[in-house]
Parts: C-alpha cells; sequence; structure tokens
C-alpha cells in the first residue's frame, strides 16, 4: 500500500487499520474474480467485480473491509479505487469550494404560518430498566479492538498468549 493517496486522512487511516487487521486471514479462489476468504472459522465471499462482501460492511461503508482488502492482495490489485469517490480529498475540498452564507437573525426569516404553527415534540422514548451502562456500545461499522502482541508485533494475541518463542 502507497503512503501518499487520494483519500482523505480519515478514510486511510481506516483502510490501513482494516489492512493491517487482514494480515492473517486466508484466501480460497473460486474464479478470476470471486474468493472465499476465511479467519478463524468466520467466512465471507467476496466479489471484485461486484464490489460485494458477505459481511456488508464493504456494501455499508464503501470502504473495503478486511475481507476485500485480503481478496486484492490476493489478486495483486489496489484496494483504493474500491474506496467511494466520497471519501477522496478532490471531494471533500470541492464540497467546501462554494461560500456558505450565514443564516442571519432568527428575527429577519421569513417563515411561513402553516410551518411557524407547527408544534414539534421530541420523540417518546421509554427508558430500560435498570442502571445504565457504563462502555459505550459500538457502531456497527467501528468494529472491535484487535490486540497487539508486545513480543512479535501481530495483531490478535497478547504477549502472554503470544507462541513465538522468546529471544
Amino acid at each position: 500500500m502507497s503512503i501518499s493517496t487520494e483519500l482523505t486522512m480519515w478514510a486511510d487511516g481506516e483502510l490501513h487499520s482494516r489492512y493491517n487487521m487482514s494480515a492473517t486471514y486466508l484466501v480460497e479462489a473460486i474464479n478470476s474474480k470471486k474468493c472465499n476468504v476465511n479467519y478463524v472459522g468466520i467466512s465471507a465471499q467476496v466479489n471484485l467485480d461486484t464490489c460485494s462482501c458477505t459481511c456488508r460492511q464493504f456494501d455499508l461503508n464503501h470502504i473495503p473491509c478486511a475481507h476485500v482488502i485480503t481478496a486484492c492482495r490476493f489478486y495483486n490489485i489496489s484496494c483504493y479505487p474500491l474506496c467511494s469517490k466520497y471519501f477522496t480529498t478532490k471531494t471533500l475540498l470541492s464540497s467546501y469550494s462554494e461560500c456558505i452564507y450565514p443564516t442571519g437573525n432568527e428575527i429577519d426569516w421569513v417563515v411561513p404560518n402553516h410551518i411557524h404553527d407547527k408544534v414539534v415534540l421530541p420523540p417518546k422514548m421509554r427508558h430500560p430498566i435498570g442502571r445504565p451502562r457504563k462502555v459505550r456500545m459500538p457502531f456497527g461499522g467501528e468494529g472491535k479492538r484487535t490486540s497487539r502482541c508486545s513480543q512479535c508485533g501481530q495483531y490478535g494475541h497478547n504477549r502472554k498468549t503470544c507462541k513465538r518463542p522468546i529471544p
């Protein structure tokens, strides 16, 4: 993977973290653009023609998941063109190229009467029974933080469970 890309810093960082995560994934080729990617008993089918993966993370986020990155490495294809154009710095800069005017004072706004008379209440919510959670629940696209071994530097285990002999 090259260091200078057309992606935004956030998208490039996301791609690099998924690239590191995919280091231990195994690939079984189906044909020239389809493969089955396995990791710890979990498998996902990747189709590079339709840009899809059965884990659906790539379909939802439009940034290649670890399975797609593994397939790209297997077929020697760059995974950067598979990212959505909305994650490029060119698109980010073009979204701020036009002037954004302030809305002005609220007193000067012209609001029609049928909108002004509407009362918008907050949605009705039921609070769950019991003590509130202390740990935040991660969003579906965030994924788990993988541990890194301080002895061998690989992801997925720690120093205590490392199977590599001590040098």
